[in-house]
């Protein structure tokens, strides 16, 4: 991998460009593959626990910090998915189980996240 000096803007201001090759490319999507069933199962239990816990605010502050933890929460989730779209998984280079767990998990998390994004339009 190469680093690429290349203008940010019209002007002398330059900054760093990684170039991948090929076989970068492939690694990482292999890389985000292995690790990424077990980081979107990982975040959905945790949502899941998280929304689920009877939390109790004294204060403001406490329903503040409830709430922004709630959020950061849900765009991990939705950062999870966006990953697994940027690396085309599943691809159907591993075997047709992990396709197949990687499918349903991809497609949990985007029903949870329909969920949450209705209810909070009601």
């Amino acid at each position: 991998m190469g680093i690429l000096k290349t203008p940010a803007f019209a002007g002398d201001t330059t900054q760093n460009k990684v170039l991948m090759t090929p076989q970068i490319e492939q690694d990482t999507r292999a890389q985000i593959a292995a690790f990424l069933p077990d980081a979107i199962s990982t975040a959905l239990t945790s949502y899941k626990n998280f929304y689920d816990s009877e939390a109790v605010f004294e204060t403001a502050k406490d329903f503040s910090a409830h709430h922004a933890a709630y959020k950061a929460a849900i765009a991990h989730i939705e950062l999870l998915i966006k990953l697994a779209r940027w690396a085309d998984l599943p691809d159907g280079t591993q075997d047709a189980d992990k396709d197949a767990q990687l499918a349903l998990l991809l497609a949990s998390a985007q029903s949870e996240l329909e969920k949450i994004k209705a209810q909070e339009t009601e």
